[in-house]
């Protein structure tokens, strides 16, 4: 009973050391930690370098790990940039096996994180008004207790030797490297951290509770175990979070797998190398090699195809927003032939008028209801800002006259597709909506779904379709606004009832015209575009 303490006791001060030095580090950092992702992450090695040293520093892959997922969730990373940040995160949580194997087990713990503990206590104590000296000391104190941890491990680990005579755990035969793979699997996740797990390992290594080659086993199992902190991280994030998600878990799976079948091998080198640079080092020093080694040969096989899993991975897990955010039509290279690029960019333009108005048919066909009218104004407001780039992209060069003349209409165009979607959403978040059966709003209404079905295919007819509809929107709302004010005067009609019943009328007004003025700017421009690739065409051969 009283080993089982001990260990459970050596595991809780372990983790809790860990956690007070990554939490006091990331208030030492303060933004410290999000400006050195956004800044080191620019190339892959870069980006491999900083995953690298932030978690070699922190102690905690899963700490880096969960941050980058938050980081991407809140478009501060690209996809690309966060998967090279948790492959380097992988080759840094080795660190904690040559802490625990150099330091934690060689020298009298007691008397090293003790005063360890007291000093940063001390420090995050006597600054309380100094939130980053704090948050120094806290994580000083975590380092303390990080060791402390250990020594208890290592003494509970002595304890039982004795309690394993007659215990033969390679009496399994293939079973038995099996077996301690899902044990380090189990302990990883159980803890929630891979370090962990390495760090229990090491101890019971360091006393001949386990043999090394068992152990390698349950170090490559304590990897692929950590890839459920990214799992949960990722629940209910964006579909880029959980991208970089299945990145880690992809990258510990493949590489952990190959280590497992390749162990002889992998140990060997290891074992090997270690004699070499250090003869005679003990187990734990080689296993810390070995934990280094197969996570960077696991970087290295995955360099080549790197570019083709990160594109592979972009097409899975897309959101209905995400799908329309995409472009269709747009391409940097088109920005090389300006007459292909405006009708890409008009064809973009269309294609996000026809989504926005879709999307405004359905909702205000299901009115009153409020919600689950599947409106996608994300990705439609995420789409027009891929427009407005490409329209940045293209201006940089010399355009022709024709270009010049269509880019404001594009521009203006996408400003009246935004106006839709907003008032359409703002008239979902209304408080409380007309009944739209009464003969005034069914004609607003109707006039409404009719200005959002106006084809743009014949211009000329649609500059009287324009002022047409726009004409018995606005009659529909004028007889509204005489109703609703009549009401008031009348004392029928309660005057805040009225002013929320009149805003929705000018809403859908708004909406109306957003969406006809959309379509009056980009209805010139279909045919003009065709005509204008075409006569490029000889040019982009030659």
């Amino acid at each position: 009973m009283m080993l089982a303490l001990e260990l459970l006791g050596g595991i809780g001060l372990f983790l809790l050391g860990m956690s007070m030095t990554s939490g006091g580090l990331k208030i030492a950092a303060g933004d410290g930690l999000r400006t050195l992702l956004r800044r080191s992450t620019r190339t892959p090695p870069r980006g491999l370098a900083a995953g690298t040293l932030l978690t070699a520093i922190m102690q905690s892959s899963s700490a880096v790990t969960v941050a980058t997922i938050g980081f991407v969730n809140a478009g501060l990373l690209t996809l690309a940039q966060a998967v090279w940040v948790i492959y380097g995160a992988n080759i840094g949580t080795t660190m904690t096996g040559w802490l625990v194997a150099m330091i934690g087990l060689k020298l009298d713990i007691v008397a090293i994180s003790l005063p360890i503990i007291g000093a940063g206590m001390l420090v995050r104590l006597f600054a309380r008004s100094r939130a980053r000296l704090g948050g120094f000391g806290e994580a000083l104190a975590g380092f303390g207790l990080f060791f402390l941890g250990i020594g208890v491990l290592k003494e509970a680990f002595s304890s039982l030797i004795p309690h394993l005579t007659g215990f033969d755990p390679e009496s399994a035969g293939l079973l038995a490297p099996v077996a301690f793979l899902l044990l380090g699997m189990i302990l990883s996740m159980m803890t929630q951290s891979s370090s962990a797990a390495i760090a229990i390992t090491l101890t019971a290594a360091a006393t001949g509770s386990v043999p090394i080659h068992l152990a390698a086993a349950t170090i490559i199992g304590a990897d692929m175990g950590t890839t459920s902190t990214a799992a949960f991280a990722a629940v209910g994030a964006t579909p880029n979070a959980k991208r970089v998600a299945a990145a880690q878990i992809l990258f510990n799976i493949a590489s952990g797998t190959v280590a497992f079948v390749l162990l002889p091998v992998y140990l060997g080198f290891a074992v090997w190398l270690t004699n070499q640079v250090m003869p005679g080092a003990e187990d734990t020093i080689a296993l810390a090699a070995f934990h280094t080694t197969f996570n960077i040969a696991g970087v290295l096989f995955y360099l080549p195809f790197a570019k083709m899993v990160i594109r592979r991975l972009e097409n899975q897990f897309v959101s209905p927003d995400e799908a329309i955010s995409r472009p269709q039509f747009l391409d940097t290279t088109l920005a090389e032939v300006p007459a292909l690029a405006l009708r890409g960019l008009v064809l973009e333009t269309h294609r996000m008028l026809a989504e926005a108005t879709g999307n405004a048919r359905n909702r205000l066909l299901t009115l009153p209801a409020r919600e689950g009218n599947g409106a996608h104004d994300a990705g439609i407001i995420a789409l027009g800002q891929m427009i407005r780039d490409f329209v940045a992209e293209l201006s940089r060069g010399p355009l022709p006259p024709e270009v010049v003349k269509a880019i404001p209409d594009v521009i203006r165009c996408v400003q009246h597709i935004e106006e839709v979607s907003a008032e359409c959403a703002a008239t979902l978040r209304a408080g409380s909506l007309p009944d739209m059966q009464e003969p005034a709003w069914a004609r607003l209404r109707a006039g409404v779904l009719a200005a959002l079905t106006t084809s743009t295919e014949d211009p000329e007819t649609f500059k009287t379709e324009f002022d047409t509809e726009l004409s018995e929107v606005e009659s529909a709302y004028q007889a509204i606004k005489y109703d609703l004010l009549t009401g008031v005067a009348r004392g029928s009609l309660k005057v805040g009832a009225a002013e929320a019943a009149l805003m929705t009328a000018q809403r859908m007004r708004q909406i109306a015209e957003s969406a006809l003025k959309a379509e009056r700017r980009i209805a010139p421009w279909i045919p003009l575009a065709q005509n204008l690739v075409t006569a490029s065409q000889p040019a982009a051969e030659t």
